[in-house]
């Protein structure tokens, strides 16, 4: 894989909700009500299987918030202690074992791995 880094931040899931983000250009942006706005609410964080209307693997669309968390670009964001337990301990869960989700059908085991240790770091960088 040539760039690990870019899986989370490039993804269909990443595009989309960039997309949707951009109406709360220049807002500080509340993960908890965008976790509503989402429907990850009421996964209760388990993302390993499961797709979000108009945005896919409920799994990438997290990887993809935290990727926005960690830069501290443009947006900024409030993130509560649920959400951020909630963000961390799906992104360790898919780094220890990432063939449990639905979105490993993507990679080939080499890769797999690769974005599974992409994953643990990101989630240091939001600790």
């Amino acid at each position: 894989m040539s760039n690990p880094d870019a899986v989370f931040s490039t993804s269909d899931e990443a595009t989309a909700l960039n997309t949707y983000l951009q109406k709360h250009s220049g807002e500080t942006v509340d993960v908890g009500a965008l976790f509503t706005e989402l429907g990850l609410d009421k996964l209760s964080g388990n993302y390993t299987d499961t797709q979000l209307d108009d945005y896919g693997d409920a799994f990438m669309v997290v990887a993809a918030l935290a990727v926005l968390i960690a830069e501290e670009g443009e947006m900024k964001f409030q993130v509560d202690a649920k959400e951020k337990t909630q963000i961390s301990t799906a992104l360790k869960y898919f780094a220890l074992s990432p063939e449990e989700h639905a979105v490993a059908q993507r990679f080939n085991d080499d890769d797999l791995y690769e974005v599974a240790d992409r994953a643990e770091e990101l989630r240091g960088q939001l600790d």
